[in-house]
Protein backbone atom coordinates (compact mmCIF):
# COMPACT_ATOMS: atom_id res chain seq x y z
CA UNK A 1 0.00 0.00 0.00
CA UNK A 2 1.38 3.45 -0.87
CA UNK A 3 0.36 6.93 0.21
CA UNK A 4 2.15 9.15 -2.32
CA UNK A 5 -0.51 10.14 -4.81
CA UNK A 6 -0.81 11.85 -8.16
CA UNK A 7 -3.43 14.01 -9.82
CA UNK A 8 -3.06 12.13 -13.08
CA UNK A 9 -6.47 11.15 -14.32
CA UNK A 10 -6.32 7.42 -14.77
CA UNK A 11 -9.91 6.47 -15.48
CA UNK A 12 -11.61 4.42 -12.81
CA UNK A 13 -15.07 3.69 -11.59
CA UNK A 14 -16.49 5.87 -8.80
CA UNK A 15 -14.91 4.96 -5.49
CA UNK A 16 -17.23 2.66 -3.52
CA UNK A 17 -18.04 2.91 0.16
CA UNK A 18 -15.87 0.99 2.62
CA UNK A 19 -18.34 -1.84 3.15
CA UNK A 20 -18.08 -5.57 2.32
CA UNK A 21 -19.94 -5.48 -1.00
CA UNK A 22 -19.01 -6.90 -4.43
CA UNK A 23 -18.56 -3.31 -5.66
CA UNK A 24 -15.90 -2.64 -3.05
CA UNK A 25 -13.97 -5.88 -3.55
CA UNK A 26 -14.13 -5.52 -7.35
CA UNK A 27 -12.78 -1.98 -7.07
CA UNK A 28 -9.80 -3.17 -4.98
CA UNK A 29 -9.17 -6.09 -7.35
CA UNK A 30 -9.20 -3.79 -10.40
CA UNK A 31 -6.62 -1.53 -8.79
CA UNK A 32 -4.22 -4.34 -8.00
CA UNK A 33 -4.79 -5.99 -11.37
CA UNK A 34 -3.71 -2.67 -12.87
CA UNK A 35 -0.28 -2.85 -11.18
CA UNK A 36 0.20 -6.62 -11.03
CA UNK A 37 3.03 -6.68 -13.58
CA UNK A 38 5.02 -3.97 -11.78
CA UNK A 39 4.06 -4.60 -8.14
CA UNK A 40 7.00 -6.79 -7.12
CA UNK A 41 9.50 -4.47 -8.79
CA UNK A 42 8.09 -1.30 -7.22
CA UNK A 43 7.76 -2.80 -3.74
CA UNK A 44 11.10 -4.58 -4.02
CA UNK A 45 12.79 -1.22 -4.66
CA UNK A 46 11.09 0.36 -1.64
CA UNK A 47 13.67 -0.25 1.09
CA UNK A 48 11.19 0.68 3.82
CA UNK A 49 8.55 -1.79 2.60
CA UNK A 50 11.28 -4.42 2.40
CA UNK A 51 12.14 -3.79 6.06
CA UNK A 52 8.52 -4.50 7.02
CA UNK A 53 8.59 -7.64 4.89
CA UNK A 54 11.80 -8.82 6.57
CA UNK A 55 10.32 -8.37 10.05
CA UNK A 56 7.17 -10.24 8.97
CA UNK A 57 8.98 -13.18 7.37
CA UNK A 58 11.38 -13.46 10.32
CA UNK A 59 8.46 -13.51 12.77
CA UNK A 60 6.71 -16.18 10.70
CA UNK A 61 9.79 -18.39 10.57
CA UNK A 62 10.05 -18.25 14.37
CA UNK A 63 6.64 -19.86 14.82
CA UNK A 64 5.98 -21.90 11.66
CA UNK A 65 7.93 -25.09 11.04
CA UNK A 66 8.60 -27.07 7.85
CA UNK A 67 5.45 -29.02 7.07
CA UNK A 68 3.16 -26.49 8.75
CA UNK A 69 0.04 -25.62 6.76
CA UNK A 70 -0.86 -21.95 7.05
CA UNK A 71 -3.30 -19.51 5.49
CA UNK A 72 -1.99 -16.28 3.99
CA UNK A 73 -4.50 -13.44 4.03
CA UNK A 74 -3.90 -10.93 1.24
CA UNK A 75 -1.26 -12.72 -0.83
CA UNK A 76 -0.86 -10.20 -3.66
CA UNK A 77 1.46 -11.67 -6.27
CA UNK A 78 2.44 -14.54 -3.98
CA UNK A 79 5.94 -13.27 -3.19
CA UNK A 80 5.72 -13.98 0.54
CA UNK A 81 4.04 -17.35 -0.03
CA UNK A 82 6.99 -18.38 -2.20
CA UNK A 83 9.49 -17.25 0.45
CA UNK A 84 7.73 -19.32 3.12
CA UNK A 85 7.27 -22.31 0.83
CA UNK A 86 11.02 -22.31 0.20
CA UNK A 87 11.40 -23.01 3.93
CA UNK A 88 9.06 -25.99 3.75
CA UNK A 89 5.90 -24.22 4.93
CA UNK A 90 2.73 -25.09 3.02
CA UNK A 91 0.80 -21.90 2.21
CA UNK A 92 -2.83 -21.57 1.14
CA UNK A 93 -2.86 -18.06 -0.33
CA UNK A 94 -5.89 -15.83 -0.82
CA UNK A 95 -6.44 -12.13 -1.44
CA UNK A 96 -8.76 -9.47 0.00
CA UNK A 97 -12.22 -10.51 -1.20
CA UNK A 98 -15.22 -12.50 0.01
CA UNK A 99 -13.11 -15.53 -0.93
CA UNK A 100 -10.59 -14.55 1.75
CA UNK A 101 -13.21 -14.95 4.46
CA UNK A 102 -14.48 -18.12 2.84
CA UNK A 103 -10.93 -19.52 2.79
CA UNK A 104 -10.74 -19.23 6.56
CA UNK A 105 -13.27 -22.06 6.68
CA UNK A 106 -10.83 -24.44 4.99
CA UNK A 107 -8.80 -25.49 8.01
CA UNK A 108 -7.54 -26.82 10.19
CA UNK A 109 -4.52 -24.57 9.74
CA UNK A 110 -1.34 -24.49 11.80
CA UNK A 111 -1.26 -20.72 11.61
CA UNK A 112 -1.99 -17.63 9.53
CA UNK A 113 0.12 -14.89 7.97
CA UNK A 114 -0.53 -11.46 6.48
CA UNK A 115 2.04 -8.87 5.45
CA UNK A 116 1.82 -5.43 3.85
CA UNK A 117 -1.09 -4.09 5.92
CA UNK A 118 -3.57 -5.54 3.44
CA UNK A 119 -6.01 -6.25 6.28
CA UNK A 120 -6.58 -2.49 6.44
CA UNK A 121 -8.43 -3.00 3.15
CA UNK A 122 -10.87 -5.50 4.67
CA UNK A 123 -14.17 -3.84 5.69
CA UNK A 124 -15.33 -6.94 7.57
CA UNK A 125 -12.26 -7.66 9.68
CA UNK A 126 -14.36 -9.14 12.48
CA UNK A 127 -15.76 -11.81 10.15
CA UNK A 128 -12.26 -12.66 8.97
CA UNK A 129 -11.18 -12.99 12.59
CA UNK A 130 -14.08 -15.27 13.44
CA UNK A 131 -13.30 -17.41 10.42
CA UNK A 132 -9.66 -17.68 11.47
CA UNK A 133 -10.71 -18.76 14.94
CA UNK A 134 -12.83 -21.57 13.53
CA UNK A 135 -10.13 -22.75 11.13
CA UNK A 136 -6.96 -22.51 13.24
CA UNK A 137 -5.85 -25.14 15.71
CA UNK A 138 -5.83 -24.15 19.40
CA UNK A 139 -2.45 -22.70 20.31
CA UNK A 140 -1.55 -21.84 16.71
CA UNK A 141 -0.33 -18.35 15.83
CA UNK A 142 -1.42 -15.64 13.38
CA UNK A 143 1.44 -13.32 12.33
CA UNK A 144 -0.13 -10.12 10.97
CA UNK A 145 0.82 -6.55 10.06
CA UNK A 146 -1.44 -3.52 9.90
CA UNK A 147 -1.17 0.23 9.31
CA UNK A 148 -1.64 2.49 12.31
CA UNK A 149 -3.82 5.54 12.85
CA UNK A 150 -1.01 6.96 15.00
CA UNK A 151 2.51 7.43 13.62
CA UNK A 152 5.00 9.10 15.93
CA UNK A 153 7.26 10.02 13.02
CA UNK A 154 4.42 11.62 11.03
CA UNK A 155 3.06 13.47 14.06
CA UNK A 156 6.48 15.10 14.49
CA UNK A 157 7.56 15.43 10.86
CA UNK A 158 4.56 16.92 9.06
CA UNK A 159 4.08 19.97 11.34
CA UNK A 160 7.79 20.75 10.89
CA UNK A 161 7.40 20.82 7.09
CA UNK A 162 4.22 22.89 7.45
CA UNK A 163 1.81 20.12 6.50
CA UNK A 164 0.04 19.59 9.84
CA UNK A 165 -3.16 18.20 8.30
CA UNK A 166 -1.22 15.23 6.92
CA UNK A 167 -0.08 14.38 10.45
CA UNK A 168 -3.68 13.74 11.53
CA UNK A 169 -5.37 12.53 8.34
CA UNK A 170 -5.53 8.91 9.52
CA UNK A 171 -7.44 9.75 12.69
CA UNK A 172 -10.78 9.98 10.91
CA UNK A 173 -12.61 7.28 9.04
CA UNK A 174 -11.52 5.82 5.71
CA UNK A 175 -8.65 7.43 3.80
CA UNK A 176 -8.28 7.12 -0.02
CA UNK A 177 -4.86 5.57 -0.72
CA UNK A 178 -3.23 5.04 -4.14
CA UNK A 179 -2.44 1.39 -4.87
CA UNK A 180 1.11 2.23 -6.03
CA UNK A 181 3.74 4.93 -5.86
CA UNK A 182 4.42 4.67 -9.60
CA UNK A 183 2.62 4.47 -12.94
CA UNK A 184 -1.14 4.19 -13.31
CA UNK A 185 -1.52 3.01 -9.72
CA UNK A 186 -0.60 6.49 -8.44
CA UNK A 187 -4.04 7.81 -9.38
CA UNK A 188 -6.11 4.70 -8.60
CA UNK A 189 -7.20 5.00 -4.99
CA UNK A 190 -8.92 2.55 -2.69
CA UNK A 191 -10.69 3.33 0.61
CA UNK A 192 -8.49 2.25 3.51
CA UNK A 193 -9.19 2.06 7.23
CA UNK A 194 -6.28 2.73 9.57
CA UNK A 195 -6.47 1.08 12.98
CA UNK A 196 -4.58 1.46 16.23
CA UNK A 197 -3.08 -1.79 17.57
CA UNK A 198 -5.79 -1.84 20.23
CA UNK A 199 -8.53 -1.55 17.60
CA UNK A 200 -6.94 -4.17 15.37
CA UNK A 201 -6.33 -6.74 18.10
CA UNK A 202 -9.80 -6.02 19.49
CA UNK A 203 -11.33 -7.28 16.22
CA UNK A 204 -9.77 -10.70 16.95
CA UNK A 205 -10.96 -10.99 20.56
CA UNK A 206 -12.06 -13.00 22.44
CA UNK A 207 -10.78 -15.87 20.29
CA UNK A 208 -7.16 -14.69 20.19
CA UNK A 209 -4.73 -13.22 22.67
CA UNK A 210 -1.77 -10.96 21.93
CA UNK A 211 1.58 -12.75 22.25
CA UNK A 212 3.93 -10.23 20.62
CA UNK A 213 3.79 -6.72 19.20
CA UNK A 214 6.40 -4.61 17.42
CA UNK A 215 6.16 -1.07 16.13
CA UNK A 216 7.85 -0.49 12.75
CA UNK A 217 8.62 2.99 11.37
CA UNK A 218 8.31 4.51 14.85
CA UNK A 219 11.25 6.94 14.67
CA UNK A 220 12.15 6.23 11.03
CA UNK A 221 10.28 7.47 7.94
CA UNK A 222 7.22 5.45 6.86
CA UNK A 223 7.03 3.72 3.48
CA UNK A 224 5.37 6.67 1.74
CA UNK A 225 8.41 8.87 2.49
CA UNK A 226 10.94 6.50 0.96
CA UNK A 227 12.21 9.15 -1.51
CA UNK A 228 13.09 11.48 1.36
CA UNK A 229 14.60 8.59 3.32
CA UNK A 230 16.97 7.81 0.45
CA UNK A 231 18.28 11.38 0.47
CA UNK A 232 19.17 11.24 4.17
CA UNK A 233 19.96 7.53 4.42
CA UNK A 234 23.19 7.96 6.46
CA UNK A 235 21.23 9.85 9.12
CA UNK A 236 18.53 7.18 9.24
CA UNK A 237 20.85 4.20 9.74
CA UNK A 238 21.45 4.89 13.47
CA UNK A 239 17.71 5.47 13.95
CA UNK A 240 17.01 2.06 12.39
CA UNK A 241 19.38 0.41 14.86
CA UNK A 242 17.70 2.17 17.77
CA UNK A 243 14.24 1.29 16.49
CA UNK A 244 15.23 -2.36 16.17
CA UNK A 245 15.98 -2.37 19.90
CA UNK A 246 13.05 -0.29 21.16
CA UNK A 247 10.31 -1.31 18.70
CA UNK A 248 8.83 -3.76 21.20
CA UNK A 249 8.92 -1.35 24.17
CA UNK A 250 5.55 -0.53 25.76
CA UNK A 251 4.21 2.71 24.34
CA UNK A 252 6.57 2.91 21.39
CA UNK A 253 5.35 -0.37 19.96
CA UNK A 254 1.94 1.27 19.45
CA UNK A 255 3.29 4.33 17.64
CA UNK A 256 4.81 2.85 14.49
CA UNK A 257 3.31 3.65 11.11
CA UNK A 258 3.14 -0.15 10.77
CA UNK A 259 2.87 -2.69 13.56
CA UNK A 260 3.44 -6.43 13.62
CA UNK A 261 1.45 -8.64 15.97
CA UNK A 262 1.48 -12.34 16.77
CA UNK A 263 -1.89 -13.58 18.02
CA UNK A 264 -2.37 -16.95 19.69
CA UNK A 265 -5.59 -18.79 18.96
CA UNK A 266 -7.13 -19.78 22.30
Amino acid sequence: MSESGSANATAQAPRPRFVPTPAFYNHVARGYDLIASSYDDVEGRNEISETVRRYSIDAALKVFRPGSRILELGCGTGRDAVALAQRGIRVDATDVSPAMIAATEGGPYDGAFSNGAVLNLEPDLESAARGLYRSMAPGSVAVLTAANRLSLFELLFYPIVLKPRKAFRKLGHEVPIPVSREGEGKSYVVPTRFLTPREFVGAFRPGFELAHQRGIQVITPPWNLVDMARLIHPAILPLERIENRVGTAPGLRSLGSIYLVSLIRK
